[in-house]
This record gives structure tokens, C-alpha cells and sequence, in this order.
């Protein structure tokens, strides 16, 4: 029994770090994995004659406010550009809210980008590292269960892999992979449609929140703030309400340039000239509402080829949570389709929020919602001492 035990012990690592090689012209690289076993991948792709190098990474969850990428597919795919790669690299990216089965997730989100780039995915090659290998194939296959998967099974450096037990590193991480593999293989059943909502729901929150910390990024920098100089140094970030999904609205647009165009009315003197563009029809709350949105006829000249809409809009919210004067949204003007996509969750306020040295434009009357549209961008407050 020791003999078998010592026998089973030695060999743990070599039976997780299994390779299996298809011949195929696509090589996937974890994201996860070290710049030394990148370039190792890359060496591979250029021996073997690859044609398509696709990268996916999970969120980066640590130096999230310094880095200047937000997962690990990014900054893998700027490390291979910076190693004179000069093939295109295709970019897989699990959203931030996947916070379980990430390498099941990654599997999922691939083939959904596989599916919209039409990529074939018959055969392919998995790029990993040592120990993980093993269970990477598994889950993956659980995936592509028709397709021919490859694997490839770098070194993990941190340990060496003939006496991985000698460490407390290998210990840790060659045993918590058996575990995770046997987990994986017995009990691991999950439902491929749910996660494909979930990553979509998540790709939609990253989106809305990456524009927010834009948005706040400029908000702090004295060269693009809209706000009073002297409230820069004490801005925190903006308020908003949370990302939610069901204020993302399908309207259908009536075009109507019938009406004669006008001089809207803003908080100063100042009239730019406008024109109704078109009737938006929408859902929501259960009640039938109708917003006007319009076109800004002095950009227009400017830009004959500007083909956005602006709506102005007052709720149920203003006063209360949201600015007192109503709120905006802008648009593109769809080209042949006869609904356009409303995202209240895109709502920002006029500079006039900010500071009263701006001229913003008032909200018609025709445009005031008697509903509350809890989304998109709050009140702005300013810190008092």
C-alpha cells in the first residue's frame, strides 16, 4: 500500500499535465498564464504553422485602479504585440460578473465568439500550464463536445514538477487540481444556455460601467471636467442608479421633418436650432409612452454626416433622485430598421448639473414622462465641509 500510495503520489502531477495534439491551424492561449509560457505559445504557433491565436482572460481583480486593462485578455494580447506577434490576436474576455466556473465560462464565451466570427472550431489546441491542464480539457470539452480539442501543457516553473509534493506550492496547487478535476468530472453538470445569458448580461454591465469610470476619469482632470475648478479636488465620482437590464427598451421610431424647425429654449440666452426628427414608441412600466427626439441642425452643417438624435426627457424621478431639471440621451439614427434601441441606463444630466456657468437645453413639455425611470445618471452633490 505505501508503494502504491508513493506510486499514485509521484505521478499525480504527469497524469494532470496530460498533452493530446490534433494538428489543428487554431492555438488557444490561457490568458491566465506567464509571459515566459506566453512567448513558449508563441514559438509553438510559429513552428506548427498556426493561422488564428485566440487569447481569453478572466477580469483582472487586483490593481484594478493603476492597470490599464480591465481582464486578462487584454493585457496578454498587448504583452504578444510587444513580443513582435504580428498575426491578428482574437480576444476572448469573461465579463465581471462570472465569479464561479470561470474556465467553464471562458469555454462558453469562446464558442459564442467562434459562432459570431464564424470561426471554425472543429479542431483546436489548448494553450495551459502544468496541473491545470487536465481539468481545462474536460471543461472545455464539456463545450465542444463534437470538436476535436488539442492540448498542450506548458511547465509550471513555480515548482518542480518531478517532486511537486517537496513544496508547499506544489502541494497546494497539484492537489486542489485533482480535487478540482474529480469535482469536475462527477459532479459538474452545468446548463450551457444559462451561462451564455450570463455572460451576455455581464458583457452589458462591463460596457455601462467602463463608460461610467470614463466618465469619472474625466470628470477628475482639470483639462476636461465640465465642473467649477473649485470642486474638482473634492469630486469622489458621479452617482448613478445600478445597471438594470429591463430599461434597455425597443421603440419604434416614426419619422416625422414635417414640423418647422426651432429655436429650442435653454437656461441662457443662448437658441440652438433644432427640429423634431421623430416619434419614439416604448414600453415601459406596462404603460405606452412616446418621447420626441430631435435633431441639432447647427452640428448638422458642421457635420452634414452626424447622424445623431438628442431627447431630452423630465420623470418622476427629477427632484427626487435625480437633477430637478430632467435628463438626456442621445442616439444614432438607425439605418433601414424601423425600431431603435432605447438605454436608459446610458441617461446623463446636462452640464447645468454641475455648474451654473453652462447653457443647457430645457426639456419640452411633450417630452415629460409621468413614470419613474430609476436608471442612468443621479443627482449630482457636491461635497460640503
Amino acid at each position: 500500500m505505501i508503494l502504491i500510495s508513493y506510486f499514485l503520489l509521484v505521478n499525480t502531477y504527469k497524469f494532470l499535465a496530460i498533452e493530446k495534439k490534433t494538428g489543428s491551424r487554431i492555438l488557444v492561449v490561457e490568458g491566465w498564464i506567464d509571459e515566459k509560457c506566453v512567448a513558449n505559445a508563441l514559438d509553438l504557433y510559429e513552428s506548427n504553422g498556426y493561422e488564428i491565436l485566440v487569447v481569453t482572460g478572466v477580469p483582472i481583480t487586483q490593481w484594478t485602479y493603476s492597470s490599464p486593462f480591465t481582464n486578462m485578455a487584454d493585457a496578454t494580447a498587448e504583452s504578444i504585440r510587444r513580443m513582435h506577434f504580428k498575426d491578428s490576436v482574437y480576444r476572448i474576455v469573461v465579463p465581471s460578473n462570472i465569479l464561479r466556473d470561470r474556465t467553464y465560462s471562458t469555454a462558453v464565451a469562446m464558442k459564442m465568439k467562434f459562432e459570431e466570427w464564424q470561426l471554425p472550431y472543429e479542431h483546436f489546441d489548448l494553450y495551459t500550464v502544468g496541473a491545470h491542464s487536465r481539468r481545462s480539457y474536460l471543461v472545455y470539452k464539456k463545450v465542444f463536445s463534437e470538436s476535436h480539442i488539442g492540448l498542450i501543457a506548458d511547465t509550471d516553473a513555480s515548482f518542480d514538477p518531478e517532486r511537486w509534493y517537496g513544496t508547499s506550492r506544489g502541494f497546494r496547487i497539484v492537489l486542489s487540481e485533482l480535487i478540482s478535476y474529480f469535482y469536475a468530472l462527477l459532479f459538474f453538470h452545468p446548463n450551457e444556455e444559462e451561462f451564455r445569458n450570463l455572460i451576455n448580461d455581464g458583457h452589458y454591465l462591463d460596457k455601462v460601467l467602463n463608460i461610467r469610470a470614463e466618465k469619472d476619469r474625466l470628470f477628475a482632470d482639470t483639462n476636461t471636467s465640465p465642473l467649477n475648478l473649485r470642486d474638482i479636488p473634492d469630486f469622489k465620482g458621479l452617482s448613478y442608479y445600478q445597471v438594470d437590464p429591463t430599461y434597455k427598451v425597443n421603440a419604434a421610431i416614426k419619422t416625422d421633418t414635417s414640423t418647422a424647425p426651432f429655436l429650442m429654449q435653454t437656461t441662457t440666452e443662448r437658441k440652438p436650432r433644432y427640429r423634431k426628427y421623430a416619434d419614439l414608441t416604448f414600453i415601459l412600466h406596462g404603460k405606452e409612452l412616446v418621447l420626441e427626439a430631435y435633431q441639432n441642425l447647427d452640428l448638422l452643417t458642421r457635420m452634414p454626416d452626424y447622424k445623431g438624435l438628442f431627447i431630452p426627457f423630465r420623470d418622476s424621478t427629477n427632484f427626487e433622485q435625480s437633477y430637478g431639471g430632467g435628463r438626456y440621451l442621445d442616439i444614432q439614427i438607425p439605418l433601414s430598421a424601423d425600431s431603435v434601441v432605447l438605454d436608459f441606463n446610458m441617461v446623463y444630466n446636462p452640464y447645468c448639473a454641475y455648474d451654473e456657468r453652462w447653457s443647457c437645453p430645457l426639456v419640452p413639455a411633450v417630452n415629460n414622462l409621468q413614470v419613474h425611470v430609476r436608471a442612468g445618471e443621479q443627482t449630482y452633490r457636491k461635497l460640503t465641509h
